[in-house]
């Protein structure tokens, strides 16, 4: 059973005490497919309702400058929280970003919720889709992922259209999250005898209205299978996390060696945009020379921020949150809001500079 909720740095709260606004309140409906209509415009809450009809709606993002209120009681820890936080650059179209490793422990997952809830905290459009059968990335932003879930299985599986299992995630008003159930374990080997089956997920995603997103951040398992294939596929950017040690090495050339498989067959738009340092440990001479080995290779695409092993990091999923609000004075929180203020400065790969 998770914890009770718990906001800030606050205590946390009773598991079973009754929460305002409950997540599936904040749901498109799962149990059809066709159910859930994702439209851009109003800035209204995640889900509104007519006629029997759950309709997710995307809030509108907010512009560059633009003073951002929600969401600013809950960074009051963070350095120079008192100052009013305003909106980062958005890229000129929606980017989606692969974030990949075979190597597992090396804070895919965490990399994923925390830069989609900084990118979403500053004014865009995040989705996460949890491609992970593990179904981590879904825990921590709190989406139901139970057996029996609509879930991204049968987007890959059932063709069925991604938009209707999209849900909004509670306390982050324009961040959504794809779940992933233990369904996607077996998907791999359902897989195998499909036409096309490398591009299930990219077959979705094109017929799903990008406009709507600013980002689309997967999230994929330890591997470098079929799930991985198809997130590959569908992505113009991989973004690679590297904890600071030596095993994390061994391995990202064949990492690297599929990225390029895919980008020669499948994907000629495929590019390694982002490097991400992570599980930073500055006390020991290694983390310092793999950093610096990281960078020496490969130049511009690691990013200037590095993410500190941080206890905060690892305690916010089991209270149903990411590090941004679980904590975020944390170290680990500001890292990872500067990593995410990095990204959004850039632009992804054959974009126009954001703006």
């Amino acid at each position: 059973m998770r914890p009770g909720r718990r906001t800030g740095a606050g205590t946390a709260a009773p598991a079973d005490e009754p929460q305002a606004g409950g997540k599936h309140e904040n749901q498109a409906g799962t149990g059809d497919s066709g159910t859930g209509d994702l439209t851009s415009g109003g800035a209204g809450a995640g889900v509104a309702t007519g006629g029997g009809r759950h309709e997710l709606v995307v809030p509108a993002a907010r512009r560059p400058d633009e003073e951002i209120g929600a969401g600013q009681e809950a960074r009051k820890a963070t350095a120079g929280a008192n100052r009013p936080e305003r909106a980062w650059p958005r890229p000129g179209s929606c980017r989606v970003i692969t974030i990949a490793n075979q190597k597992g422990g090396v804070g895919k997952t965490t990399t994923a919720v925390n830069l989609a809830a900084a990118l979403a905290q500053h004014g865009s459009r995040v989705l996460v889709i949890d491609l992970d059968p593990q179904g981590n990335a879904s825990t921590a932003l709190d989406v139901e992922h139970r057996v029996g879930t609509t879930s991204i299985y049968h987007v890959l599986v059932d063709d069925q259209p991604l938009v209707g299992i999209i849900h909004a995630v509670e306390d982050i008003p324009l961040l959504y999250c794809a779940p992933a159930t233990i369904d996607l374990a077996g998907a791999e080997i359902e897989l195998v005898p499909m036409v096309a089956r490398e591009g299930r997920l990219s077959r979705a995603l094109r017929a799903y209205d990008e406009s709507q997103l600013d980002y689309i951040l997967i999230d994929c398992p330890p591997s470098l299978g079929l799930l991985t294939v198809n997130a590959l596929v569908a992505a113009a950017e991989v973004l690679i996390p590297i904890q600071c040690e030596y095993y994390a090495l061994e391995g990202l050339e064949q990492l690297l060696r599929t990225v390029d498989l895919v980008k020669s067959h499948l994907n000629p738009d495929l590019a390694v945009s982002t490097i991400l340092l992570t599980m930073f440990d500055g006390r020991t001479r290694l983390a310092t020379q793999v950093a610096d080995e990281v960078r020496e290779h490969f130049g511009e695409v690691v990013l200037e921020s590095i993410i500190p092993r941080n206890v905060r990091v690892s305690e916010a999923p089991s209270y149903g949150q990411s590090v941004m609000t679980y904590d975020p004075g944390s170290s680990g929180a500001v890292a990872y809001l500067e990593a995410a203020r990095e990204m959004a400065h850039r632009s992804g790969p054959g974009q126009p500079a954001a703006g």
